[in-house]
This record gives structure tokens, C-alpha cells and sequence, in this order.
């Protein structure tokens, strides 16, 4: 019978089989690891598009929802509509927050260089709109309809001047194809 000793060791098969273990070990730890990482990111990247996308909504409804039945004057001088849809989106007067400054908005809504981006203009009447914000990037298109008696149109063609549409439809197709469509009462 072949004993061991303390000081004999270990074998050259014993210390293989050790290392094919650890190697299996290491290799399966770093899959799961780089898993994980990736896991995160996307879930951090989709994330970010749902924060961006819940913000976006929570300031269309509010400068929808604050409409104003004023007409304004374009920075040409041509009158405005006070809710006026163009070719990118749409301009509206809003009402503002009481007790602060302006108490009247002039916002525009539009697509443009696959972004939807958000404009105030520094007077109501006759100014160009100010810098813009970039509110959705990595946009393919958007759609707008407006409701009206006859049921949702593209077009917005008011029996008066100050009238405004009753809601809202924003349709904001994303650069991977999903759609994301968004309905807003207006003067709610």
C-alpha cells in the first residue's frame, strides 16, 4: 500500500484536473458576468427612452391641456390661428402658470432632422420662436391629427380663429420602427 506523506504533494494529474476546473469556473464567471453587463446596458438604454418619452408626454399635455382661444401674429405679420398646425407639427398659445410672467405662451411643436423639438417664442406677437429644444431624438417620422366634429384630421380648419381642436393625436415612429402614439385633450 503506497501511503502519502505531508510533505509528497500533489500529484501532476491531481494539479491538471485542479486547473481544468478552475478554467471551466473562470470561463462560465466571465460569461455570466459579460451577460449581466450587457443586460444592464440595454435595460439602462430603455430606460433612458422611457424617461425621455414620459417627460416629452408630461409637457405636451401641459401645453395642451393650457391652450389658449387666442389668435397671435406671426413674425411676418400674418395673423395666426391660436392653434395652428404646420407643415412639421404645430404652434398654439397657452395659458402660463398664474402669478408668473408671461401669463400668455406663444409654443411650437416640430419634426425636424429626426427630432421632435419644443420652441417658445420670446413675445406673442410678431417674433420668430426662440432657440429650440430637442425633446425625442432618433425619430423616423411623426404624424399629427387633431380631433374635430367630424373625428380625427389631418388638416385643422377652425370655424373661427380662436377655436381650438377638442384633442391631440401625436404619432412618433422611433428609429427601430416602433411606433409610439400619444393622445392629448386640449384646454383640459
Amino acid at each position: 500500500m503506497n501511503q502519502r506523506t505531508p510533505e509528497s504533494g500533489f500529484t501532476l494529474v491531481e494539479m491538471l484536473v485542479s486547473l481544468l476546473l478552475f478554467g471551466i469556473i473562470a470561463v462560465i464567471a466571465t460569461g455570466l458576468t459579460a451577460g449581466a453587463s450587457r443586460s444592464f446596458a440595454t435595460s439602462e438604454t430603455a430606460l433612458a427612452g422611457i424617461q425621455t418619452l414620459d417627460r416629452t408626454r408630461s409637457l405636451l399635455a401641459s401645453d395642451l391641456g393650457q391652450a389658449a382661444e387666442r389668435t397671435s401674429v406671426g413674425a411676418n405679420g400674418a395673423p395666426l390661428q391660436a392653434f395652428t398646425l404646420t407643415p412639421t407639427g404645430f404652434v398654439l398659445v397657452r395659458r402660463g402658470v398664474i402669478g408668473i410672467s408671461p401669463s400668455v405662451q406663444k409654443i411650437a411643436w416640430g419634426f425636424e432632422d429626426g427630432t421632435l423639438r419644443r420652441q417658445s417664442f420670446p413675445a406673442i406677437d410678431s417674433s420668430a420662436p426662440g432657440e429650440a429644444s430637442i425633446m425625442v431624438a432618433e425619430l423616423q417620422s411623426v404624424s399629427l391629427r387633431v380631433a374635430t366634429k367630424s373625428g380625427w384630421q389631418a388638416q385643422w380648419q377652425p370655424e373661427r380663429p380662436e377655436q381650438l381642436p377638442s384633442a391631440v393625436e401625436l404619432t412618433l415612429v422611433r428609429s427601430n420602427g416602433i411606433p409610439v402614439t400619444l393622445r392629448f385633450l386640449v384646454a383640459a
